[in-house]
């Protein structure tokens, strides 16, 4: 058949599409997504301010500003409705599985079969779903889509001499660096490429790359400025041994798991902690195996270069995740392999259909070989696509892999935290700290579970630990003022949020909880101040909102209280106190129809709240409908209130309008 090899492309991208659709239904995790996502102010309004920071400032420790509008852009969709953020990571994929085609069909010569398999295990390999099923990767689509397009490019320009595949290649460049740093080593890869064409090397050579090169320089600068005290860890932490075996191990097992995709996880801890070599004994054997492919592909030399091209391509591109340098806190991670694969399939597709060829092996043999290796990966990426369905499922599949991880059982209490499971939250966090004693995070994290249970006085034993710790911690600074807010020590609340606000005054968080104690001590005034400056800070931040009506309210500044709670109640309709207190403003300004309103909507949600009904009476009394009056008193009298009709008018008739 004339066109099989695209027809069975299509088929690739069917089965592609079907295995990523239940991504769709996933939820986002706290894995990144609440710097990228769910806590990035900077997202959910493309106003000129917004748009202004994305593109001058770092943001989740990178500079990636059109990945970031990318993800502005789906909220401006669909807010914090995980779908349409899914869909555009498994567009990007499917789209991207199409260039990877072109992009080995061009390489090899326009080998289609061999473009085929390179695109098709690409498509639905295990190690990919990361990069795939994973928001806070849309970096990883978004660039690939640049950057595979930029390679396209300048093989038609190295093939067809035009200057406009060169302008091509260059803006493509850009927009990838604007999407993912890793995009920096673009123009070596393109040396790589003159190097599998045969180029000849002269200086016309390297000053094409001239513009290339300085595009890398801008997007490297900007990178480190990114991550100074942030992703890059201090290369201290291990010695200059342990670091050669982690990255000998990174090199070896990205390889192996491209034919063995096991023991896959969403997070691989380092193997120590500690300066030891007590590493497992693949980190010994890794270094003897690399130099045996290496030595083989050298040998290859002999016989063509495209071996050669294809893992300096694979190392090029992986070579910054290493860990010869320290980046993050995992040894190894799959997303890595999302662009240094192509080189590694490209060169595994081209040897398999040589040796074939030398061998006579028949193309059926291949095609079934393929196609087994093809459903096999399917079915694994499938598995792999409902690990990430949620936090509590990520987290569980880490724990299953790594039962040592302290991060996993942290980020999995975590997420029970936010869900309101104390029980399950309890014992992550205390396994967390078993496991790691001086893990700040989880001693925290307990001591908010015991906060929200109402326990604050363990909630501060937690706290007072982490403190030990690192006194400049302004998490349990900030935990340990609220439990004394909690216990009605003020004093100590304030002195506790004063402390965070000196080291760090820029927290909405820690402003608005000050606020909370301003307002409890009955200084209405600086409670306004701190919860305007916590919104200038986050003006989505609703808490602040509903804290600073309330101080407006004390302050009888009823027209800025209104509006503060309207804020909040666009936020969430269903908040009863919210409707409450903007139908006192509204009964205390003389606007009775929506007090009326507001003080129904509270009982609709609320029914057994008997003060919503006396402050409904208060309105009805003063709006002259006297009958519905008495009803919201005898209402009110059957929940428990002790109230009678005379009280209530001799209350508004002295002018007080608060009960």
């Amino acid at each position: 058949m004339k066109n099989k090899e695209l027809i069975l492309l299509a088929v690739v991208l069917v089965v592609t599409l079907v295995i990523c659709f239940p991504a769709l239904h996933n939820k986002f995790t706290n894995w990144d997504d609440q710097d990228y996502i769910t806590e990035n102010i900077y997202i959910k309004s493309l106003t000129h301010a917004n748009i202004g920071h994305i593109f001058t400032k770092s943001m989740a420790t990178n500079y990636h500003p059109l990945t970031m509008l990318s993800l502005a852009l789906n909220y401006s969709v669909s807010g914090m409705e995980p779908f349409s953020y899914f869909l555009v990571n498994i567009i990007l994929h499917l789209f991207n599985t199409l260039l990877v085609f072109y992009f080995v069909f061009l390489l090899t010569g326009r080998d289609r079969s061999t473009a085929l398999f390179a695109a098709a295990i690409f498509a639905v390999h295990p190690m990919h779903v990361e990069s795939v099923a994973w928001i806070s990767e849309r970096k990883d689509v978004l660039y690939s889509f640049f950057y595979i397009s930029g390679l396209i490019a300048w093989i038609l320009f190295i093939d067809r001499r035009r200057w406009s595949w060169y302008l091509a290649a260059l803006g493509l460049f850009v927009l990838a660096g604007l999407s993912k740093p890793s995009s920096v080593v673009f123009p070596f890869i393109l040396l790589l490429i003159d190097f599998l064409f045969r180029r000849k090397f002269s200086f016309r050579i390297v000053a094409e790359k001239i513009p290339f090169l300085a595009v890398a320089a801008g997007i490297g600068i900007a990178t480190i400025y990114a991550q100074i005290g942030s992703a890059v860890a201090d290369i201290n932490n291990y010695t200059l041994v342990q670091r050669f075996l982690f990255a000998s191990y990174g090199f070896f097992i990205y390889i192996f798991r491209l034919a063995i995709p096991a023991g896959l996880s969403a997070f691989h801890p380092f193997p120590v902690t500690d300066r030891s070599l007590n590493l497992p004994w693949i980190y010994f054997l890794a270094p003897v195996i690399n130099l045996v492919i290496i030595g083989s592909v050298i040998y290859s030399l002999k016989y063509s270069r495209m071996l050669m091209f294809c893992l300096l391509f694979y190392f090029l591109n992986i070579a910054l995740t290493l860990q010869f340098i320290q980046v993050g806190s995992a040894v190894i991670a799959e997303r890595y392999t999302y662009v240094s694969y192509i080189g590694l399939l490209a060169g595994a597709g081209w040897l398999i259909q040589k040796v074939s060829g030398h061998y006579r092996i028949p193309g059926g043999y291949l095609y079934v070989m393929a196609i087994a290796f093809f459903i096999l990966f399917a079915v694994l990426t499938s598995r792999r696509v409902a690990v990430w369905k949620d936090s509590e499922a990520l987290w569980s599949d880490v724990i299953a892999k790594y039962p040592e991880s302290a991060t996993a059982y942290n980020s999995r209490g975590y997420f029970y935290l936010k869900e309101k499971q104390f029980d399950k939250a309890f014992p992550d966090f205390s396994k967390a700290i078993e496991l790691k004693p001086s893990y700040l995070d989880a001693i925290n994290n307990r001591g908010s579970v015991y906060r929200q249970m109402n326990r604050p006085r363990l909630a501060i034993v937690d706290y007072n630990k982490a403190l030990s710790v690192d006194p400049t911690f302004v998490v349990a600074l900030s935990g340990r003022g609220n439990a004394y807010f909690t216990l009605g020590i003020l004093d100590s609340a304030l002195t506790d949020f004063n402390e965070a606000l000196r080291i760090n005054p820029s927290v909405a968080i820690t402003l608005a909880n000050r606020g909370a104690v301003f307002f409890r001590m009955g200084r209405y005034q600086p409670a306004v101040q701190d919860c305007s400056r916590a919104i200038a800070l986050d003006p989505y931040y609703t808490e602040a909102y509903l804290t600073r009506g309330v101080a407006c309210s004390m302050l009888n500044r009823w027209d800025e209280a209104i509006s503060d709670y309207s804020f909040a109640l666009d936020a969430n309709r269903d908040n009863p106190s919210a409707l409450e207190w903007r139908g006192i403003a509204y009964r205390n300004k003389g606007s009775f129809t929506p007090a009326i309103n507001d003080f129904s909507a509270g009982i609709m949600l609320n029914p057994r709240n008997p003060s919503l009904y006396i402050n409904r009476a208060m309105a009805y009394r003063l709006a002259g409908m006297h009958q519905n009056a008495v009803d919201d008193i005898n209402a009110a009298r059957k929940l428990g209130a002790n109230v009678t009709e005379e009280a209530l008018v001799a209350a508004l008739d002295q002018g007080n309008r608060n009960w």
